[in-house]
């Protein structure tokens, strides 16, 4: 029983390791996406929708949209992707953003000014 249950901890844990392989791969070739520090100012490029997961909106309502002004008060990691807890004080929404999805607020990004 042991040896049987410990083959199969090495198996999962060989899947999750290339996993994490597949998902480094991906976000290394990434060049919108970069790391952001706590207390940073930024600027969502991204419509963030109500998946059900906020409280006391409608699901598929718009609660940050592209452009909004924001400030990272956290940055954690879950299964090799990065995330960052995002307050947009305007709109009264705390949202858990990706770093493709804001740019910094001192970037041009795409506008031109």
């Amino acid at each position: 029983m042991n040896t049987a249950a410990r083959a199969r901890r090495e198996t999962i844990g060989r899947i999750v390791h290339h996993a994490h392989l597949r998902q480094a791969a991906r976000s290394s070739g990434s060049d919108r996406t970069r790391a952001f520090r706590a207390g940073e100012h930024v600027r969502s490029v991204a419509l963030v929708k109500n998946d059900g997961m906020y409280p006391h909106r409608e699901i598929g309502e718009g609660l940050v949209h592209s452009g909004d002004l924001g400030i990272v008060r956290e940055c954690w990691c879950f299964l090799g992707d990065t995330y960052y807890t995002v307050e947009f004080v305007a709109r009264a929404v705390v949202v858990i953003m990706r770093g493709r999805e804001m740019v910094p607020v001192g970037e041009t990004g795409d506008s031109g000014s």
